[in-house]
Order: C-alpha cells, then structure tokens, then sequence
C-alpha cells in the first residue's frame, strides 16, 4: 500500500509520518518503508532552490517510490506532494501493481505553522 502524505511546509508531516510508521510496524509487523528528502539525502535548501533542483527531487522520490512499492510493503512518502500530477503519478504507479493507495493532507492553523517554522533549525 501507498501512504502519500500531503500538507504545507512546517506542520507536522514528518512527525506524523514516523509515527505512522511506527505504528503499522507494531500493529502489522510488516514491512514499512518511510521515503523523504532527508532519506534521500536532499537538504531542502538544495532540494527546492529552483524549479529545475524542484522537479529533480520530484524525481527522486518518484523513484524511490517506484523501487519499494510492493504488495507486501508500505510506502509512506513524506513530502510537500503539493502537484496534483505529482500525486497522480504516485496513484499510477501504486495502480499499476494493483495495490491499494491513500492521500492524507495534513492541516494546521497558520500561527502554530509559523511558531514551528520559527523554532526549527535549517
């Protein structure tokens, strides 16, 4: 299955992704593989500095997503996946091997978004 996580800068999908994590891990005892920029290697100052270095990364975690979808594993993918395209390719390629997908948009109010940004080290 495709967990595709969803949400603007700084509120908590990265926390809500390793939870998520964790938690199938306890509950299913299956395999559970957690794709990001940081998993990747990309910094988001590299990774986002351009629309070029932008669509790079995209890329990227396009690829990794390609290389561990399975019907035995899941696949969080932890990302601003803010491109409507971008996410309909990750559904196409969860569709392709028939599994099972889902897109969690994550939310919070703008004043606690901008504490965290804040309080966040670059």
């Amino acid at each position: 299955p495709l967990v595709i996580i969803s949400g603007h800068p700084c509120i908590g999908k990265t926390r809500f992704s390793q939870d998520l994590k964790a938690y199938l891990e306890s509950i299913h005892a299956c395999s559970v593989v957690l794709i990001n920029e940081e998993s990747l290697g990309i910094t988001p100052a590299t990774g986002y500095s351009s629309s070029f270095t932008e669509k790079s990364t995209r890329g990227s975690l396009k690829s990794a997503v390609d290389h561990n979808l399975s019907s035995t594993a899941w696949v969080i993918v932890d990302s601003l996946n803010y491109i409507k395209g971008f996410r309909y390719e990750l559904y196409c390629l969860a569709r392709t091997i028939k599994s099972t997908h889902c897109c969690v948009w994550l939310s919070c109010d703008e004043a606690t978004s901008n504490s965290w940004s804040l309080a966040r080290k670059d």
